[in-house]
Protein backbone atom coordinates (compact mmCIF):
# COMPACT_ATOMS: atom_id res chain seq x y z
CA UNK A 1 0.00 0.00 0.00
CA UNK A 2 1.28 3.65 -1.01
CA UNK A 3 2.07 5.73 1.94
CA UNK A 4 4.62 7.85 0.67
CA UNK A 5 4.63 10.61 -2.22
CA UNK A 6 6.59 9.75 -5.49
CA UNK A 7 9.04 12.65 -7.03
CA UNK A 8 8.60 12.12 -10.94
CA UNK A 9 9.35 15.67 -11.93
CA UNK A 10 10.54 18.91 -9.98
CA UNK A 11 7.09 19.75 -8.11
CA UNK A 12 5.77 16.78 -9.68
CA UNK A 13 4.65 14.22 -7.24
CA UNK A 14 2.31 11.54 -7.29
CA UNK A 15 0.82 9.41 -4.86
CA UNK A 16 0.85 5.63 -6.40
CA UNK A 17 -2.21 3.40 -6.41
CA UNK A 18 -2.43 0.37 -4.66
CA UNK A 19 -1.92 -2.51 -7.25
CA UNK A 20 -3.91 -4.77 -5.35
CA UNK A 21 -6.39 -5.75 -7.70
CA UNK A 22 -9.42 -5.37 -5.51
CA UNK A 23 -9.02 -1.48 -3.91
CA UNK A 24 -9.54 -0.21 -7.32
CA UNK A 25 -7.26 2.75 -6.24
CA UNK A 26 -6.32 5.22 -9.11
CA UNK A 27 -2.60 7.24 -8.81
CA UNK A 28 -3.62 10.57 -7.14
CA UNK A 29 -1.09 13.52 -8.74
CA UNK A 30 0.39 16.17 -6.89
CA UNK A 31 1.61 19.66 -8.16
CA UNK A 32 2.92 21.66 -6.07
CA UNK A 33 4.16 25.20 -6.79
CA UNK A 34 3.95 28.83 -5.41
CA UNK A 35 3.01 27.44 -1.50
CA UNK A 36 0.06 26.11 -3.77
CA UNK A 37 -1.14 22.18 -3.96
CA UNK A 38 -3.09 20.98 -7.08
CA UNK A 39 -4.34 17.29 -7.30
CA UNK A 40 -4.83 15.35 -10.45
CA UNK A 41 -8.02 13.17 -9.20
CA UNK A 42 -9.41 12.64 -6.04
CA UNK A 43 -8.86 8.93 -4.49
CA UNK A 44 -11.35 6.50 -4.27
CA UNK A 45 -12.36 7.60 -0.71
CA UNK A 46 -12.45 9.42 1.47
CA UNK A 47 -10.00 6.97 3.96
CA UNK A 48 -7.78 6.78 0.24
CA UNK A 49 -8.13 11.04 0.52
CA UNK A 50 -6.98 11.00 4.11
CA UNK A 51 -3.91 9.05 3.49
CA UNK A 52 -3.40 11.71 0.58
CA UNK A 53 -3.72 14.41 2.56
CA UNK A 54 -0.62 12.92 5.56
CA UNK A 55 1.68 12.57 2.16
CA UNK A 56 1.33 15.62 1.39
CA UNK A 57 2.10 16.92 5.17
CA UNK A 58 5.18 14.54 4.90
CA UNK A 59 6.17 17.21 2.37
CA UNK A 60 4.80 20.01 4.20
CA UNK A 61 2.89 20.94 0.98
CA UNK A 62 0.08 23.14 1.53
CA UNK A 63 -3.89 21.82 1.36
CA UNK A 64 -5.17 21.36 -2.07
CA UNK A 65 -5.86 24.53 -3.79
CA UNK A 66 -8.38 22.64 -6.78
CA UNK A 67 -8.44 19.13 -7.22
CA UNK A 68 -8.78 18.19 -11.12
CA UNK A 69 -11.26 15.19 -12.00
CA UNK A 70 -10.19 13.25 -15.03
CA UNK A 71 -13.57 11.62 -15.33
CA UNK A 72 -16.57 11.05 -13.35
CA UNK A 73 -15.47 7.20 -12.72
CA UNK A 74 -16.13 6.63 -8.86
CA UNK A 75 -12.75 5.26 -8.00
CA UNK A 76 -11.63 8.81 -9.30
CA UNK A 77 -13.62 11.17 -7.63
CA UNK A 78 -15.07 9.63 -4.10
CA UNK A 79 -12.22 11.02 -2.35
CA UNK A 80 -13.18 14.62 -3.76
CA UNK A 81 -15.12 15.90 -0.08
CA UNK A 82 -12.02 15.21 2.13
CA UNK A 83 -9.41 18.29 0.96
CA UNK A 84 -12.30 21.04 0.96
CA UNK A 85 -11.06 22.53 -2.00
CA UNK A 86 -13.23 22.95 -4.90
CA UNK A 87 -13.40 20.38 -8.20
CA UNK A 88 -12.44 21.28 -11.71
CA UNK A 89 -14.08 19.05 -14.46
CA UNK A 90 -14.94 18.53 -18.37
CA UNK A 91 -19.14 19.63 -17.85
CA UNK A 92 -20.23 16.34 -18.99
CA UNK A 93 -18.20 15.38 -15.84
CA UNK A 94 -19.95 17.68 -13.92
CA UNK A 95 -23.66 16.44 -15.32
CA UNK A 96 -22.53 12.50 -14.11
CA UNK A 97 -21.62 13.65 -10.97
CA UNK A 98 -24.65 15.72 -9.80
CA UNK A 99 -26.93 12.57 -11.05
CA UNK A 100 -24.33 10.11 -8.81
CA UNK A 101 -24.98 13.11 -6.12
CA UNK A 102 -28.68 12.51 -6.35
CA UNK A 103 -28.59 9.08 -5.25
CA UNK A 104 -29.61 7.76 -1.71
CA UNK A 105 -25.63 5.91 -1.06
CA UNK A 106 -25.74 3.26 1.25
CA UNK A 107 -24.52 -0.11 1.56
CA UNK A 108 -28.37 -1.11 0.80
CA UNK A 109 -28.45 1.07 -2.23
CA UNK A 110 -25.44 -1.01 -3.39
CA UNK A 111 -27.20 -4.64 -2.62
CA UNK A 112 -30.66 -2.86 -4.79
CA UNK A 113 -27.97 -1.79 -7.82
CA UNK A 114 -26.22 -5.20 -7.71
CA UNK A 115 -29.67 -7.02 -7.94
CA UNK A 116 -31.05 -3.84 -10.43
CA UNK A 117 -27.46 -4.57 -12.56
CA UNK A 118 -25.36 -8.02 -11.36
CA UNK A 119 -23.32 -7.13 -14.47
CA UNK A 120 -21.76 -4.37 -12.01
CA UNK A 121 -21.44 -6.27 -9.08
CA UNK A 122 -17.77 -6.53 -9.07
CA UNK A 123 -17.17 -2.83 -9.63
CA UNK A 124 -20.33 -1.86 -6.94
CA UNK A 125 -18.67 -4.77 -4.64
CA UNK A 126 -14.79 -2.88 -4.58
CA UNK A 127 -17.13 0.71 -3.76
CA UNK A 128 -18.42 -0.88 -0.68
CA UNK A 129 -15.08 -1.56 0.10
CA UNK A 130 -13.06 1.66 -0.28
CA UNK A 131 -15.83 3.34 1.36
CA UNK A 132 -16.19 2.08 5.19
CA UNK A 133 -18.76 4.67 6.14
CA UNK A 134 -21.50 5.93 3.70
CA UNK A 135 -23.60 8.00 6.54
CA UNK A 136 -21.54 11.86 5.86
CA UNK A 137 -20.51 10.47 2.58
CA UNK A 138 -21.26 12.87 -0.40
CA UNK A 139 -19.97 13.04 -3.96
CA UNK A 140 -18.17 16.45 -4.66
CA UNK A 141 -19.85 17.76 -7.85
CA UNK A 142 -16.96 20.22 -9.77
CA UNK A 143 -17.82 23.98 -9.08
CA UNK A 144 -15.46 24.55 -12.55
CA UNK A 145 -16.11 23.37 -15.93
CA UNK A 146 -14.57 22.92 -18.86
CA UNK A 147 -16.33 22.61 -22.38
CA UNK A 148 -12.60 21.65 -24.50
CA UNK A 149 -9.85 23.14 -22.72
CA UNK A 150 -8.26 25.22 -19.62
CA UNK A 151 -5.54 26.66 -17.93
CA UNK A 152 -4.70 26.93 -14.84
CA UNK A 153 -1.62 28.76 -13.86
CA UNK A 154 0.98 27.72 -10.63
CA UNK A 155 4.30 29.63 -9.97
CA UNK A 156 6.02 28.42 -12.72
CA UNK A 157 3.64 25.59 -13.21
CA UNK A 158 1.14 25.48 -16.42
CA UNK A 159 -1.54 22.92 -15.99
CA UNK A 160 -3.16 22.49 -19.57
CA UNK A 161 -6.45 20.61 -19.14
CA UNK A 162 -8.01 19.16 -22.47
CA UNK A 163 -10.92 17.05 -23.10
CA UNK A 164 -10.05 14.32 -24.96
CA UNK A 165 -13.48 11.87 -24.62
CA UNK A 166 -12.88 8.41 -25.00
CA UNK A 167 -14.20 4.84 -24.97
CA UNK A 168 -13.14 4.43 -21.39
CA UNK A 169 -15.10 7.74 -20.56
CA UNK A 170 -16.84 10.49 -22.55
CA UNK A 171 -15.80 13.15 -20.09
CA UNK A 172 -11.68 12.26 -20.02
CA UNK A 173 -9.53 15.06 -19.91
CA UNK A 174 -5.67 14.97 -19.89
CA UNK A 175 -3.29 17.15 -17.63
CA UNK A 176 -0.31 18.48 -19.34
CA UNK A 177 2.57 20.29 -17.77
CA UNK A 178 4.89 21.77 -20.02
CA UNK A 179 7.48 22.87 -18.25
CA UNK A 180 8.15 19.32 -15.86
CA UNK A 181 7.33 17.78 -19.45
CA UNK A 182 4.89 15.59 -17.73
CA UNK A 183 1.32 14.63 -18.66
CA UNK A 184 -1.42 12.90 -17.05
CA UNK A 185 -3.33 11.09 -19.62
CA UNK A 186 -5.36 9.18 -16.73
CA UNK A 187 -7.77 6.36 -18.48
CA UNK A 188 -8.71 7.94 -21.54
CA UNK A 189 -6.97 5.24 -23.52
CA UNK A 190 -8.38 2.35 -21.56
CA UNK A 191 -10.98 0.14 -23.13
CA UNK A 192 -14.85 0.29 -21.80
CA UNK A 193 -15.68 0.15 -18.69
CA UNK A 194 -15.61 -4.14 -17.24
CA UNK A 195 -19.77 -4.31 -17.48
CA UNK A 196 -19.80 -2.64 -20.92
CA UNK A 197 -16.34 -4.23 -22.50
CA UNK A 198 -17.14 -6.55 -25.54
CA UNK A 199 -14.50 -9.34 -26.16
CA UNK A 200 -13.25 -7.08 -28.99
CA UNK A 201 -12.50 -4.16 -27.21
CA UNK A 202 -8.87 -3.02 -26.27
CA UNK A 203 -6.60 -0.01 -25.67
CA UNK A 204 -7.37 3.08 -27.91
CA UNK A 205 -4.50 3.06 -29.66
CA UNK A 206 -5.60 6.42 -32.09
CA UNK A 207 -5.60 7.83 -28.57
CA UNK A 208 -2.63 6.53 -27.78
CA UNK A 209 -0.67 8.17 -30.86
CA UNK A 210 -2.87 11.60 -30.53
CA UNK A 211 -0.84 11.92 -26.90
CA UNK A 212 2.58 11.63 -28.43
CA UNK A 213 4.57 14.64 -28.20
CA UNK A 214 8.06 15.13 -28.04
CA UNK A 215 7.17 18.04 -25.80
CA UNK A 216 6.76 15.30 -22.85
CA UNK A 217 8.69 12.82 -21.12
CA UNK A 218 6.79 11.02 -18.35
CA UNK A 219 3.67 9.72 -19.26
CA UNK A 220 0.69 9.19 -16.00
CA UNK A 221 -2.03 7.06 -16.54
CA UNK A 222 -4.27 6.16 -13.94
CA UNK A 223 -3.46 3.01 -12.07
CA UNK A 224 -0.09 2.29 -13.78
CA UNK A 225 3.62 3.00 -12.99
CA UNK A 226 4.92 5.93 -15.08
CA UNK A 227 6.02 5.32 -17.98
CA UNK A 228 8.03 7.37 -20.68
CA UNK A 229 7.02 8.10 -24.45
CA UNK A 230 8.99 5.33 -25.91
CA UNK A 231 7.36 3.36 -23.50
CA UNK A 232 3.96 5.09 -23.78
CA UNK A 233 4.06 4.26 -27.65
CA UNK A 234 4.95 0.60 -27.63
CA UNK A 235 1.60 0.12 -25.95
CA UNK A 236 0.04 0.95 -29.13
CA UNK A 237 1.95 -1.04 -31.21
CA UNK A 238 1.78 -3.88 -28.85
CA UNK A 239 -2.09 -3.35 -28.95
CA UNK A 240 -1.41 -3.66 -32.95
CA UNK A 241 0.40 -6.60 -32.84
CA UNK A 242 -1.74 -8.80 -30.78
CA UNK A 243 -4.78 -7.92 -33.04
CA UNK A 244 -2.65 -9.05 -36.26
CA UNK A 245 -1.40 -12.19 -34.28
CA UNK A 246 -5.25 -12.91 -33.84
CA UNK A 247 -6.25 -13.05 -37.23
Amino acid sequence: MAEALVQVAPQVYLYPADDTPDRVQPNVGVLVAGGKTVLIDAGNSPRHARRVALALDAIQANPPTYVIYTHSHWDHVFGGQAYGAPAIAHEQCRRTLMEMASRPWSNLYIQEEIQRNPARETTLRAMQKAVEEWRHFRILVPEITLSKRMHVFLDGLTLDIEHVGGAHAADSVVVRVPEARVIFVSDCYYPPPMHLRKPEDGLDKAMIDSLLDDAYDVYIDGHGKPRTRDEFAALAENERMQMNGSR
